[in-house]
């Protein structure tokens, strides 16, 4: 009873988490040529706690295998441990590099960051703004360039204002018939 409990409590965390940062303009940038939307601290801590939590089955193993009446059961479980540490640790690194990723939107364009690429989409250059296949927006350019804009980027607010001043109404308008939640929208 206390483990739903806890994922009752847990899962309603995380949904005001997600819906505070919905409505949460991008931070502007110090030199006032525009914003950065980026990812929520809670996400960066999500991928910190995954990998703190590659690191416990590994010291498990370790432990298992340091007992000096290690049979050869206790090798094979120190085996799993270390399977289960190795997802544990990529399923952190790509928590990081997800978080990694950052968009800067001004009255020129959209650039999308991640690690040392960049994409940069001039507003003049986009041909359409759609959905993919996970719901996020994805923005295209004539040269074939696309930025997919997750919902859990802070600052949708603002990338939406830029794309009202800066899209015609009619590629604006299409854009947003799919897109969920609403509150991004700002309506």
């Amino acid at each position: 009873m206390s483990t739903v409990l806890a994922i009752i409590i847990t899962a309603c965390i995380i949904s005001t988490l997600y819906r505070r940062q919905q409505r949460t303009p991008a931070a502007a940038l110090r030199d006032g040529s525009g914003h950065l939307l980026r990812h929520g601290r809670w996400e960066r801590v999500i991928a910190w706690i995954v990998l703190a939590s590659s690191l416990v089955p590994a010291g498990l193993a370790v432990y298992v295998l340091s007992i000096p009446t290690a049979t050869h059961r206790a090798s094979r479980v120190a085996a799993e441990l270390l399977t289960c540490s190795a997802l544990f640790a990529v399923l952190a690194a790509w928590c990081f590099q997800s978080v990694r990723r950052h968009i800067r939107v001004n009255d020129t364009g959209v650039t999308l960051y991640r690690g040392r690429s960049v994409i940069d989409i001039a507003w003049e250059s986009v041909t359409r703004v759609t959905t993919d296949v996970s719901g996020a927006l994805l923005i295209c350019s004539s040269s074939g360039a696309q930025i997919a804009v997750n919902k859990l980027f802070v600052g949708i607010p603002t990338l939406v204002g830029y794309m009202r001043r800066h899209l015609p109404e009619s590629m604006y308008s299409r854009a947003f018939v799919t897109y969920t939640p609403r509150a991004h929208l700002g309506v």
